[in-house]
């Protein structure tokens, strides 16, 4: 069976183990609504304040309540951890890390950055890799892709590479994590297949499109219109 086979059977089966990178509003939304779909979460965050209140069941996120996460954090469905080796043992990863603007208005993404670097020393073989963080266009191929490639692996077969921007809008019960339509770019069509798989578990209306850039055009321009 090849890769793209394999991680399909694992999350049509919810056998899959996800690691989300950066926990914060963001990411730990994201990992709650994949364990309660049935998932096993391993969440990575550099806070080892917050990494243990969230194996305790306790959240700082408003849109996550303590009685939401205790149960996912008391059965093992969801755990977090300082430590990036642990996303050896994952099938996909959700790159979920801040990027606050410089003086000079543009993104900073130091933290996508250290995140793919941090990634590709576990090896992206065999995974699905997405950012969700919000970057300009071209992010996603022009500065992970090339720290995952490993050994000549070939994305789109060996490896799988996306990015679906966050939607995350804190506070709001109307438009969560399940009714927020998911836009969804791949590198390859394989990849746009996979990702679009592992989220359509989770969200009402995943939404395909044409590239990464595409997808990282789409989030700029709706927080152009947000603003």
């Amino acid at each position: 069976m090849d890769k793209k086979s394999e991680l399909l059977q694992k999350i049509d089966s919810r056998q899959a183990v996800i690691g989300i990178v950066g926990m914060g509003y963001v990411g730990l939304p994201l990992a709650v609504a994949f364990a309660q779909e049935g998932f096993t979460i391993i969440g990575i965050d550099v806070n080892a304040e917050k990494v243990a209140m969230l194996n305790q069941g306790h959240s700082y996120v408003e849109d996550v309540p303590d009685n939401v996460l205790e149960p996912l954090a008391a059965n093992g469905r969801l755990r977090a951890t300082t430590d990036y080796a642990e996303l050896a043992h994952v099938d996909a990863i959700s790159i979920c890390v801040p990027t606050p603007l410089r003086k000079t208005k543009d993104p900073d993404i130091s933290y996508i950055i250290n995140a793919a670097e941090n990634i590709a020393k576990t090896e992206a073989t065999g995974k699905l890799v997405i950012l969700e963080s919000t970057t300009y266009p071209g992010t996603t191929e022009e500065v992970i892709l090339p720290r995952l490639i490993h050994n000549g692996d070939k994305v789109g077969s060996e490896f799988f590479l996306a990015f679906s921007p966050e939607r995350i809008d804190p506070g709001r019960t109307d438009y969560t994590v399940y009714t927020t339509p998911k836009v969804i770019g791949g590198v390859t069509p394989n990849c746009l297949e996979v990702a679009t798989a592992l989220y359509g578990t989770i969200v009402q209306q995943p939404v395909p499109v044409s590239s990464t850039a595409a997808a990282e055009m789409v989030k700029l321009l709706e927080n152009t219109f947000r603003a």
